[in-house]
């Protein structure tokens, strides 16, 4: 059997190939479709075909594709489930990281795994940048934090993309029939900056031909609370009426309050522009968002 993997494995030697995990994901969704122009070979995996914490799994898909690049979505990312679970979450955030950089390492892999601003605590009133030290709070945060340091010690070439309120076509749709069912459930004094899913996505991709490893806050200008998203999203979708006469019902969140990060290693290597959290948004309801009305 080892010989016939082998001898697969050959066949992708020297072509490019990026492996997607979590591909049904949010994010990996995205990633995956913005990659389909035929350039390069490309493998997605979730958790039912490659189960992320056993690594003879990771290292027998690994060896039969030969991929160049690894590009991990999967997550165990519901802060909830998480603390009701906090075996399954390092099995799957910390463990299943680790389980990545030592088949990237390995086969000479560039790595990049989408972390979360859950690693800080969020008890700072400044914007955290790629240099403070995390100290999660959370079951999530904590198995997170784990992945990242397993990262760090058992791979070489690796990206750690840390992003924050990340939202999609779910996320807009469920608002809006809030809206207009004039109810919505918040989660009261959290601060952060929404970043969609595209531009993540985006910026993601642009790492797959890069060497300039290491760890990088991706997050749009600016800051608001959840209220405040929603009265945007009211505004850009002519739903301000219903913004006005909404009732606003207020649950505990496991996450972060202020959940502000600084972009400062891309700032210092000059990247382009962040846009704002208003225009990103802008941009997401226009050219997402909007044209799909109808298929949602």
């Amino acid at each position: 059997m080892h010989e016939s993997i082998l001898l697969e494995g050959d066949l992708f030697k020297g072509q490019e190939t990026i492996w997607v995990l979590g591909a049904k994901g949010r994010i990996g969704r995205s990633i995956t479709r913005k990659l389909t122009d035929g350039s390069r070979r490309i493998v997605t995996t979730d958790h039912a075909s490659v189960d992320i914490k056993n690594l003879e799994d990771i290292l027998v898909f690994t060896e039969r594709n030969l991929p160049t690049v690894i590009i991990n979505c999967a997550g165990m990312s519901s802060a909830t489930a998480c603390e009701e679970n906090p075996d399954e979450a390092f099995r799957v955030n910390a463990l299943g990281a680790k389980n990545l950089a030592i088949a990237a390492n390995h086969y000479g892999a560039r790595l990049i795994h989408i972390s979360t601003d859950d690693v800080f605590n969020g008890k700072d009133d400044t914007p955290v940048n790629e240099l403070v030290e995390p100290k999660p709070i959370t079951v999530y945060g904590k198995s997170k934090h784990q992945g990242e340091k397993f990262i760090q010690e058992f791979s070489q070439k690796y990206f750690i993309v840390r992003s924050s309120w990340v939202y999609d076509l779910r996320t807009i749709a469920k608002i809006e029939q809030g809206l207009k069912n004039h109810s919505l459930t918040i989660t009261r004094n959290q601060i952060a900056s929404p970043t969609s899913r595209e531009l993540l996505a985006d910026f993601i991709l642009g790492l797959v031909d890069s060497y300039d490893y290491g760890i990088y806050h991706f997050v749009t200008q600016g800051s608001t609370d959840r209220k405040g998203f929603i009265a945007e999203i009211a505004k850009l979708l002519k739903l301000e009426d219903h913004y006005e006469k909404s009732d606003f019902h207020h649950q505990v969140s496991l996450h972060p309050k202020y959940a502000l990060m600084d972009p400062f290693m891309l700032r210092m290597k000059d990247y382009k522009s962040l846009p704002t959290w208003q225009e990103d948004l802008k941009n997401y309801l226009e050219n997402y968002y909007l044209p799909g009305r109808s298929n949602q």
